[in-house]
């Protein structure tokens, strides 16, 4: 296929504006039983020379976002559809045949008038070396007047974007903002609001998707004070802690969520996809799909415990725990998994070499690859997870903790050069107590959560918070309970539903 075919056939609106209709992603959203309509759509700055970045795992949505903000564009009086170049890059293997595509566009396609360009590039992740091509044409003022978006599901092309590409990808839209973005499933919140219009009401009118009345609130909770918003919220208990139990088992998964809400279940297909696109990660990078299955069990078998590359590296045919870390690795960059690093309050940072805890990012991950590991039918083995209050309780600190790491991030200062393993660790006392995270925010904010997802709390279930107030000088920490709110001196115990609404 030659550069003229490979690109007019996926911009259709170039011939009839009115072919963004007929696009496959724009009518499976408009067919959707939800309308995820993700907030990071209106970080974008269109109207600067930016060149951004979108990360974020595969099948989350970031091609339909692409897709939503050229239809945008496409209905603005002022754009001229020719202004505006999709193009997905699967099929480009080096940076020279991706600068031929936009030299062609640029020099064939583009209106000659100085209005402003959009180009969105998709898996430029495909493209090894993609930067240079994007430092060619910049060097040679080809990008002046152009906003350039480009997606990808590994982090490691945000290192490289820093790195090759100084000074050329313009200024962030308003202070603390990033040029990279990172699209995860949805929140709780964002799930709840989706799929219930009512409950979306509620929400809009306690305002509390904005930015400051979320910090607010958590500054609320950690004083022990119980606001008008969380006596409201918990008048919804009932609806919202249901919608938690099929959060644990759809994520927040666009595709997952649709079709367990149209028709009660998720079909094979709908885990397959997202296992394809694990290994797809794994293939590119070289690696075997047999050490792939090995590491993902002993994952399984020891998830929610600190546990070390060796620890993993048992009772698996992988001769070197270096391996191992390679392939966690890989997961981890492409958002399938999260590290807590072990949190020595002396030097306020992480121990390295102390044992880690991993987690998966969101639960289907977690039902898709077990199921795949152990050869087990999918949605079967996550409606008995169900069943199982250990795994409740594994999937439920999962969950938090993937909400307190966007929390880390909502709350930083520096969010360009922002690492969540700086942020949040777990941490076990002399005693051998375990807290599950520990959040350390900017200096400002120091604060235990523990999980305890279960209807009664004990004395002794404070114990491990107690040990970290004492060790820390700190006076405030949170149990996260099944139903229970209460205050109890220095700590607040708040439902998980509840506080996953709140952050």
């Amino acid at each position: 296929m030659d550069i003229a075919d490979l690109i007019i056939d996926q911009n259709p609106w170039w011939k009839r504006k009115g072919a963004m209709t007929e696009d496959k992603h724009i009518t499976k959203l408009k067919e959707s039983s939800i309308k995820w309509n993700p907030r990071i759509r209106h970080t974008f700055n269109l109207n600067s020379d930016i060149v951004y970045t979108l990360r974020g795992p595969r099948q989350v949505g970031k091609t339909t976002l692409l897709k939503l903000m050229i239809e945008e564009l496409l209905n603005r009086d002022r754009v001229n559809p020719r202004s505006i170049l999709y193009c997905t890059c699967d099929l480009i293997d080096n940076p020279e045949k991706l600068v031929d595509i936009l030299q062609y566009y640029l020099e064939k396609i583009r209106p000659k008038t100085k209005t402003r360009s959009y180009i969105f590039l998709d898996e430029i992740s495909s493209v090894k070396e993609w930067q240079k091509a994007i430092k060619h044409l910049s060097d040679i003022g080809r990008l002046v007047n152009t906003t350039i978006i480009l997606t990808g599901s590994h982090t490691i092309d945000i290192k490289r974007a820093y790195e090759r590409l100084p000074g050329r990808r313009g200024e962030p839209n308003y202070l603390n903002d990033t040029l990279d973005k990172i699209l995860l499933p949805m929140k709780f919140v964002e799930y709840v609001e989706t799929i219930r219009r009512d409950l979306r009401e509620t929400i809009l009118r306690l305002n509390i998707l904005r930015q400051k009345r979320r910090e607010e609130l958590i500054q609320h909770i950690c004083a022990g004070t119980i606001t008008d918003e969380i006596n409201e919220l918990l008048l919804y208990e009932k609806d919202i802690k249901s919608l938690f139990e099929s959060y644990l088992i759809t994520g927040g998964i666009p595709l997952a969520v649709d079709e367990y809400i149209r028709t009660g279940k998720i079909s094979e297909s709908v885990y397959k996809i997202y296992v394809d696109s694990v290994l797809g990660d794994i293939t590119r990078w070289d690696k075997k799909e047999s050490y792939l299955r090995q590491i993902l069990r002993r994952i399984f078998e020891t998830i929610g415990n600190p546990i070390s590359w060796n620890t993993l590296k048992e009772n698996t045919d992988i001769s070197s725990h270096n391996t191992v870390a390679e392939y966690a690795d890989i997961m981890k960059d492409s958002f399938v998994l999260y590290y807590l690093r072990f949190y020595d309050i002396a030097r306020n940072e992480p121990i390295y070499h102390k044992n880690k805890k991993i987690h998966f990012y969101d639960p289907f991950f977690y039902h898709a690859l077990k199921a795949w590991v152990y050869g087990k039918d999918p949605f079967e083995e996550s409606m008995n997870s169900l069943k199982d209050t250990q795994i409740i309780g594994i999937l439920t600190e999962g969950i938090v903790g993937s909400h307190l790491i966007r929390l880390s991030f909502l709350l930083a200062k520096q969010k360009q050069l922002f690492d969540y393993e700086q942020t949040l660790f777990h941490w076990k006392s002399k005693k051998g107590r375990e807290v599950d995270f520990i959040m350390n925010i900017s200096g400002l904010i120091l604060l235990p959560i523990e999980v305890k997802y279960q209807s009664k709390i004990a004395k002794s279930d404070r114990y491990s918070i107690i040990d970290f107030l004492k060790s820390s000088g700190i006076n405030k920490g949170i149990i996260l309970s099944k139903d229970i709110i209460e205050s109890n001196g220095k700590i607040i115990t708040l439902p998980v539903w509840l506080f996953l609404m709140l952050v």
